[in-house]
């Protein structure tokens, strides 16, 4: 070994204990390690005091790196054990030696930890072998107050671990989550991340950029670049950042099957950063986007558990950072989430997305139930038969009709379709009418090919209590009016009136808001006598008119209803002869 510059080493109490200090750490009499590095140190201290030389760390790190050059030149090779304790014994001296005496000595440590970690590697010395990156990375994070010129070559001779498929994963594996603390420890000092960064960005673009085959394959040396970076991204400057979003999504357009699970990794590893590095907000949202349109077109091969986690992490995210944005691409991510149940074929990829689902409900707000129901009322109002365009939130309830098709997921589905009424509460007769008929006509299904009735019923009595039976009769066929006699029964006195639940609810200053949950006929009926009431130069009519008006309609049509199904049944007991 060459010798260490000692011009900068001092003496301190803590350094006269080291050795002491490390007998003391490790006393487990059944490991291995541990007895190796007590046999070391025991070693090493009388051939401190056969020379005579100070117990200090500057001794200690001398030793450990005489420890290593030997080691490493022996034959037969070392045992994992031995080469593990000769690591941690350089792990635990590191942090206790001046840094100034590191700095002027780094090349000399690497020199001696480099054929040590190759010959780990080589024996497939996995532990051992992480042991010894650990050491690089310590002697970057103590010298991190120092120029960059003086910490490059030992940067690099760690980022060589961590994209050398001549190592083994695990290895690689460590080596990047080691490449991340020691880039975390140079937050703090901008003269050392920005170069940093900038070595690994170089790698990526330029020395390793990712060139997919017409196979689609990609180099091992390609993907263990593009893997460095991902665990690095959180703390990349919003420059580096940027050009890895864009670089990324223009690969996910490729629909590679071998890039999809690194791609949908970045962003969970970049979301799961508890305050999100700034980034384009607007092309991380196109980015997952895209995942989700490929998915919902079938365009692409993915790992469904990852891309419902990076769904639900992700979405709120941003949401929280500019909900505007945000809420514009909610029912792309649906349509893709309900395609992720209908192809899952693990139960945990399933309730991964029946989660998704679950939590991103919550994201859909007041205004856009308002805007979904001022175009409902205005499509209702068209003479010529017209309808506008289909609102955000319209778009998103078609999503929960979808759901409803797939009969193996069932139990999960209604859950997700109750999350949903209990957001749109007395909304949902208008906003989820598709829904609810469906509902009504899986009762009819037999009772030998459809095991769920009692489950759609439940939400047949949720939305009914909701929104009141009137709201409902008016969006269902009349084939099912003694099934929601039967409910209203069931319900009792919990069963309110919808109309005076909306008239009290809302605050729109226009009786059009006001008849949302009119049958249709009286929605007619009072469009009709505004107009004539209009006609005739005189005021529509007053909210205590309209709420007296649909009052009385549906308490009318509820007696009738009940009676309804009274007579039917009724006839049914006449029919089997009971």
């Amino acid at each position: 070994m060459e010798t260490l510059n000692p011009t900068s080493a001092t003496v301190d109490d803590d350094g006269a204990n080291v050795g002491f200090s490390i007998l003391m750490r490790f006393t487990d009499a059944t490991s291995q390690i541990d007895l190796e590095i007590r046999k070391l140190i025991t070693v090493i201290c009388q051939v401190l005091r056969d020379h005579k030389a100070p117990p200090t760390p500057v001794s200690y790190l001398r030793a450990a790196c005489s420890s290593l050059d030997l080691i490493a030149a022996a034959r037969p090779r070392p045992s994992r054990e031995e080469l593990h304790a000769r690591f941690t014994i350089l792990s635990f001296v590191i942090p206790k030696v001046p840094a100034a005496f590191l700095v002027n000595n780094l090349q000399m440590v690497c020199n001696s930890l480099g054929p040590a970690l190759r010959v780990a590697s080589l024996m497939w010395h996995d532990s051992a072998a992480c042991a010894g990156i650990k050491c690089i990375a310590q002697l970057l994070i103590i010298v991190s107050d120092y120029s960059w010129s003086q910490v490059s070559e030992t940067f690099g001779f760690l980022l060589s671990y961590a994209n050398d498929n001549m190592k083994s994963f695990e290895v690689r594996k460590q080596a990047r989550l080691i490449v991340y603390d020691t880039l975390q420890s140079f937050v703090a000092t901008p003269l050392l991340l920005g170069p940093a960064t900038k070595t690994i960005m170089d790698l990526f673009m330029n020395k390793y950029p990712i060139r997919p085959t017409s196979d689609g394959l990609i180099s091992l040396k390609a993907r263990d670049t593009l893997d460095l970076v991902i665990v690095c991204l959180g703390v990349m400057s919003i420059e580096d950042r940027t050009a890895v979003l864009v670089y990324l999504k223009e690969f996910w357009e490729l629909h590679h099957t071998n890039l999809t699970r690194l791609i949908t990794d970045a962003l969970h590893r970049l979301f799961l950063n508890p305050s999100l590095p700034d980034v384009p907000l607007e092309l991380l949202l196109e980015l997952i986007g895209s995942i989700c349109l490929s998915i919902s077109q079938h365009k692409t091969k993915y790992i469904p558990e990852t891309v419902a986690n990076l769904l639900i992490i992700g979405v709120p995210k941003i949401y929280s950072l500019n909900k505007q944005i945000c809420i514009t691409k909610l029912p792309i991510v649906f349509d893709a989430l309900i395609v992720l149940l209908e192809q899952s074929e693990e139960v945990t990829d399933v309730l991964e997305a029946g989660n998704a689902f679950k939590c991103l409900i919550a994201y859909v707000d007041d205004s856009l139930i308002k805007q979904g129901v001022d175009s409902t009322l205005k499509n209702a109002n068209m003479d010529d038969g017209s309808q506008s365009q289909p609102t955000l939130i319209e778009k998103l309830c078609a999503t929960f009709q979808k759901l409803l098709s797939y009969p193996t997921e069932l139990r999960l589905v209604f859950e997700i379709v109750s999350a949903m009424f209990e957001k749109l509460g007395e909304y949902s007769s208008y906003l989820m009418r598709d829904t609810v008929k469906t509902l009504a006509d899986m009762q009819k299904l037999c009772d030998n090919k459809f095991f769920f009735k009692e489950e759609g019923k439940l939400l047949l009595k949720m939305v009914v209590e909701k929104c009141g039976l009137d709201a409902i009769m008016a969006i269902i066929p009349q084939e099912h009016v003694e099934l929601l006699a039967e409910i209203n029964q069931q319900l009792g006195s919990k069963s309110v009136d919808a109309s005076s639940r909306v008239v009290k609810a809302t605050t729109y200053g226009n009786n059009l808001s006001q008849s949302m949950n009119m049958h249709k006929d009286d929605l007619k009926y009072v469009t009709f006598m505004n107009y004539k009431l209009k006609m005739a130069g005189k005021k529509c009519l007053s909210d205590r008119q309209l709420r007296a008006f649909l009052d009385k309609q549906a308490k009318r049509r509820a007696e009738k209803a009940i009676s309804g199904g009274l007579a039917g049944a009724a006839k049914m007991t006449k029919k089997l002869k009971l």
